[in-house]
């Protein structure tokens, strides 16, 4: 690979600061470079991507700006692939911090621009780049009014007319979906050239579509193209840049008739490696116009100018030459436009199109079934490379007749049919659980009745008497484990898929990879207010320790008439039709992260600052960041249960040798990793999410890919918690006594949320639920919540003192079942539109 960067292409320094500059250049080499360009800015665009790394934004800005010094000025010449890299809000306040040795106002560092945007188009591929066509030389001159110093650099060889490329986003939400007709609307954009001839619809294409141009668009996929600039080589008009040599691209020139905000922009780029170019966007921040108008009354187009009309030589008004003496700047006479970064972007050669739409590179660029570039993945892709994810699960059969034929296929009628059981703590228990089934139904038909059961006992009566069917269900599956550190069931298969991600990402300094990665389905049952629990059985506690109390409220309060099952009744009309919640992930968890997310130490704000400071900034992770103040305050009388463990310090700080020893079993053989997943109906409520749940991410590109395989996929990760095995259930329904009263508790998988570090948005942080393998790659959970919420989390603490109740019971669900799922309309709402029967069009969510 030819190397571009140097710090000999930036001019204007001292040899000390060009030693320094190196020094800088070689630090992100050596550091960040991981052999392919691609992939490191891939890395850098991925952070500023995400306003949850915010606080990393000014270093990856800092590097950027390094690179881009250290570019070379070389002309573009054909189509190019592009996405943004950033964008920065203009600082309007630049100069008059400047005089007090600041870089930025504090205005600016809101970027409101960057935040709004990465919640809706970062990852879209809405722009997919540009074209740099050959232009003649009167073609020039008109649109630069003849320009002196324009023209006398025209050369055929560089200089150039280009258009830029927009695709309608893959997958868009409904405010996405909207970003093509409005930007067409706004920027007058065109339909895509197919040849190089042009249609009178093309007339504005003052460039030359050439044979191999348009041969070398077919790895683009866009649709339109619009938004005219002229290129050449020119010196940046970025003041830190110091009159660096850089192509330069104009929007400026209102012979182009720009739209705003282009009347502000002229881009540039310099070349950092074959196939790759930095560029960075420049914004006028004075003296720029908003557009044009044609007056209504007035025949014909007069492009009249709303506000300043560019001219790049024209003499500075007296005003601003005095304000240019005071900041001393250079340039006195010239009118000054207040140019400055606003931000970067990449451009990169199509014939690295298999590198760049690589899954550790952009695949969200990629180009989709019906789009121009597709090709059917194959083994011998390298962008679908096949060790990318490992596919262990059967895929979708969709000729199946999944409601009934599973009858005609002996393996799904086994898996179908039989349970997975164990002797039930409480010996009242029906003795054989496989009774409850009929013989027509599967075991998933068999809950479906039951739960209609329970909702028409329920619709007047919300009481935990008339889920007991259930409750024995449960009391009677058995617990899955953990083996080797990944997430294990009892059947035959013991899991549903096994992956691991395409691309490794930083974890808090260190870099990890998800493996062991396996997913299930989810389907509510039936729900239950649990706070009702918890509070007829404290008032009848009061009253049967004779304390006083009205006896007609007694009189209601024995009575026990609790009313509607609202919740669940909310949940069967409205709520899974809204609610995004599509079942649960699980993954490897490293024993340096284990040990972190059990830490309850009194110095968590040393130990893990930055995990700190991000649960004081997602302020729904309040009742979490609470927790790491009471422990600091030593408001529990105990220390943790693993404090033996961690007294010595944190994994990366002062941990010994034989306590690692002791994370690295536990995280092969009690620990994983969690999150719950979503479908697309996530994505109306993206901004919102990544605002409130600090663990609320996009998945890995390959692990995405994977659900997309199965009937029903995923879109987003979030709500994360560590599962652990071999627990006993916390809820006193679930455990008994043998016949000399000795107690006997139930063996359960627990989803532990309300460890300090975990974080995520309320109320998740009082959740911990438990799960039962009931049949084949089917689980049975309970969603049980803290009702004592004034008492702060402890895992010294007796459970006792949180009131854990039962808020209703959920499903697991591997493919197979998942399909059956469907089929017999057991909670449809989440990823209906997998159903082409379905009545709503999820989409508008």
């Amino acid at each position: 690979m030819t190397n571009y960067l140097s710090s000999d292409n930036f001019p204007g320094i001292t040899q000390q600061e060009r030693i320094s500059l190196t020094n800088t250049l070689e630090k992100i080499i050596s550091e960040d470079f991981s052999g392919s360009y691609f992939t490191l800015l891939a890395d850098y665009q991925r952070i500023l991507a995400d306003n949850h790394k915010r606080d990393l934004w000014p270093s990856v800005h800092a590097k950027l700006e390094s690179i881009f010094k250290c570019g070379a000025s070389i002309p573009l010449d054909g189509p190019m692939i592009g996405i943004p890299v950033s964008i920065k809000d203009s600082d309007y306040f630049k100069d008059t911090i400047a005089l007090i040795g600041e870089q930025r106002s504090a205005v600016a560092k809101i970027e409101w621009m960057a935040t709004a945007w990465n919640a809706t188009f970062a990852d879209t591929g809405l722009w997919m780049g540009k074209t740099y066509e050959p232009v003649s030389e009167e073609s020039v001159r008109e649109i630069c009014n003849n320009d002196h110093a324009v023209m006398s650099g025209f050369n055929e060889k560089t200089t150039r007319i280009g258009r830029n490329f927009f695709r309608e986003p893959p997958g868009g939400n409904v405010l996405q979906s909207l970003g093509i007709p409005a930007l067409t609307k706004a920027w007058d954009l065109k339909d895509r050239p197919e040849s190089e001839t042009i249609n009178d619809s093309q007339k504005n294409f003052q460039g030359k579509l050439v044979p191999e141009n348009i041969e070398k668009e077919k790895n683009i996929p866009y649709s339109k193209t619009g938004g005219f600039f002229l290129a050449d080589k020119g010196k940046s008009f970025v003041p830190e840049m110091n009159g660096k040599e850089v192509y330069q691209l104009n929007y400026r020139w209102d012979n182009l008739h720009p739209t705003y905000p282009m009347t502000r922009l002229i881009d540039e780029v310099v070349k950092i490696a074959d196939g790759i170019y930095l560029g960075q966007l420049v914004y006028a921040t004075k003296f720029y116009s908003l557009g044009t108008i044609d007056l209504p009354f007035i025949p014909g187009e007069q492009h009249i100018a709303l506000g300043e009309k560019y001219q790049p030589h024209k003499p500075a008004p007296w005003w601003q030459k005095i304000i240019n003496s005071i900041l001393n700047k250079k340039e006195l006479n010239n009118i000054d436009y207040g140019y400055q970064n606003n931000g970067y972007f990449l451009m990169m050669d199509p014939e690295y199109a298999t590198q760049i739409y690589a899954d550790n590179a952009f695949p969200q660029l990629r180009p989709q079934p019906g789009e121009s570039g597709y090709e059917e993945p194959s083994c011998n892709d390298t962008h679908y490379n096949k060790n990318d994810v490992t596919l262990t699960s059967k895929p979708n059969n969709p000729e199946l007749d999944w409601k009934n034929g599973w009858k005609q296929h002996p393996q799904l009628k086994e898996k179908f049919t039989q349970f997975i059981v164990e002797e039930s703590p409480v010996a009242s228990d029906i003795p054989d659980i496989a009774k409850l089934r009929q013989n027509d139904e599967s075991v998933l038909q068999m809950l479906k009745r039951i739960s209609e059961t329970i909702d028409a006992q329920t619709h007047l009566d919300d009481h935990q008497k008339h889920f007991e069917t259930l409750h024995q269900i449960f009391r009677s599956g058995v617990a899955p484990g953990i083996k080797s550190g990944l997430f294990q069931g009892h059947g035959k298969k013991g899991f549903n898929t096994r992956a691991t991600a395409s691309r490794a990402t930083n974890w808090y300094g260190e870099k990890e990879t998800s493996t062991g990665f396996d997913y299930y389905h989810g389907a509510t049952l039936n729900l239950h207010l649990g706070f009702n629990d918890t509070f007829f059985n404290s008032v009848k506690t009061k009253i049967d320790d004779g304390a006083l109390f009205p006896s007609a409220l007694a009189s209601a309060i024995i009575s026990d008439d609790r009313g509607p099952n609202v919740l669940n009744m909310t949940w069967k009309s409205i709520g899974k039709y809204i609610f995004p919640w599509a079942g649960k992930s699980f993954e490897k968890i490293s024993p340096r992260k284990l040990s972190m997310m059990l830490d309850e130490s009194d110095d968590l704000s040393s130990r893990y600052p930055r995990r700190v400071k991000e649960l004081k900034t997602f302020l729904a992770s309040a009742p979490h960041s609470n927790l790491v103040e009471q422990n600091k305050k030593h408001k529990f009388s105990k220390p943790g249960i693993y404090h033996e463990h961690l007294k010595n310090g944190s994994w990366d700080n002062g941990m010994t040798n034989e306590d690692k020893a002791y994370w690295k079993k536990e995280a092969n053989s009690n620990w994983l990793y969690g999150y719950n997943i979503q479908d697309k109906r996530i994505l109306a409520m993206d901004m919102i999410m990544r605002i409130v749940d600090m663990n609320y991410k996009i998945p890995d590109p390959a692990l995405q890919k994977l659900s997309e395989q199965g009937p029903t996929p995923f879109e987003r990760q979030g709500y994360a918690f560590v599962g652990a095995a071999n627990q006993n259930s916390i809820l006193s329904i679930n455990n008994g006594s043998d016949s000399e009263n000795r107690k006997k508790t139930k063996k359960v998988f627990q989803f532990n949320y309300r460890y300090p570090l975990n974080g995520g948005a309320v109320p998740i942080g009082y959740c911990l639920d438990e799960i039962v393998e009931i049949a084949d790659g089917l689980y049975l959970g309970q969603l049980i919540y803290a009702t004592k919420l004034s008492e702060s989390f402890h895992s010294s603490v007796d459970p006792d003192q949180y009131k854990y109740q039962l808020f209703g019971y959920f499903l697991l669900l591997d493919d197979d079942w998942q399909n059956h799922r469907l089929a017999i309309d057991l909670d449809i709402g989440t990823n209906a539109n997998t159903r082409k029967e379905s009545l709503l069009e999820f989409d508008l969510f």
